[in-house]
């Protein structure tokens, strides 16, 4: 059984553009962008999608994106159990490793 996910929108830098130049994190009133490795990365827990970054980088390296995240399925009626929800967490720790990993592979 699939999961079902909310479709949210967060900035992601395009690596292959980005300089380090910091303008967007200058730029950046929630803190979500920082330069690690002489590159800009988003933080999406932090990121509201305000696309301040987007307007300031004179590169035109960050795009807004869609991203999904999964949402726990909670049935009431049946009860759930921790077992369920850790084998839930571990599905949605498992998606964020290879969304990482894809990130990277930019």
């Amino acid at each position: 059984m699939q999961q079902p996910s909310v479709l949210i929108w967060k900035a992601f830098v395009d690596e292959n553009l980005c300089v380090g130049c910091g303008k967007c994190t200058e730029a950046c009133w929630t803190g979500a962008i920082r330069i690690i490795d002489k590159k800009a990365v988003v933080d999406f827990n932090r990121c509201v999608c305000c696309a301040i970054c987007v307007r300031t980088c004179p590169r035109g390296a960050i795009r807004i994106v869609p991203y999904s995240f999964p949402i726990l399925q909670r049935e009431v009626e049946r009860g759930e159990d921790l077992d369920e929800i850790k084998m839930q967490l571990r599905g949605i720790g498992t998606q964020l490793e290879e969304m990482e990993r894809s990130i990277k592979e930019l």
